[in-house]
């Protein structure tokens, strides 16, 4: 990611900014990354988990969002886009960053070859500072893998589980659904 500005931005000059270009910038601390645009497999599959999610919580207290709704960590003082995101319950707004939100219990990243190992790690860290979160959603683009992260409570230790082709499905328990392989990578073989 490469800073949009050198100087640092306050969170109201970061909003504006976005406004102004209608484009999205993660904020971290005063700096602005514009955020690259997805290619068509990378929206597919976002497409895809968006469609299964939001299928699947019709009937509780939940919202699936897209990549166009962003997630303010006050500790670490970032604003972050993931590509699906989960909230339950009333939804929670940042006092900081008045467009963004606080309280996922899931968020999902589509990972790309230039995003992997920010979205792997760092952006995992920052994330993980949200007490709300309970699971951390990657699906590989290039291969028919999916890890997932999930942790019961704010201050507990993250479990790591995984599913490729052969398994074909796994659990998110923090929406008690089961997200199939199949349907996940639906018409993106030819993207």
């Amino acid at each position: 990611m490469e800073p949009a500005k050198t100087q640092h931005l306050s969170l109201n000059e970061y909003n504006l900014l976005e406004e102004e270009n209608n484009l999205r910038y993660e904020y971290h601390d005063g700096e602005v990354f514009a955020m690259a645009g997805g290619d068509p497999k990378h929206g597919a599959i976002a497409s895809n988990v968006n469609r299964l999610l939001g299928n699947a919580l019709l009937s509780k207290d939940c919202t699936v969002l897209t990549s166009d709704v962003k997630f303010h960590i006050s500790s670490v003082n970032k604003s972050l886009y993931p590509d699906v995101s989960v909230v339950c319950g009333k939804a929670k707004r940042s006092e900081k960053d008045i467009r963004a939100l606080m309280n996922p219990i899931l968020l999902v990243e589509v990972l790309s070859e230039s995003t992997s190992t920010y979205d792997k790690g760092e952006k995992f860290r920052y994330y993980s500072e949200l007490s709300s979160l309970r699971e951390y959603v990657l699906i590989e683009q290039d291969t028919r893998t999916v890890e997932v992260r999930y942790r019961s409570a704010a201050n507990a230790i993250w479990q790591l589980e995984w599913a490729t082709d052969q398994e074909g499905q796994i659990l998110l328990k923090s929406i008690d659904f089961t997200l199939s392989l199949e349907e996940v990578y639906r018409r993106t073989e030819e993207l």
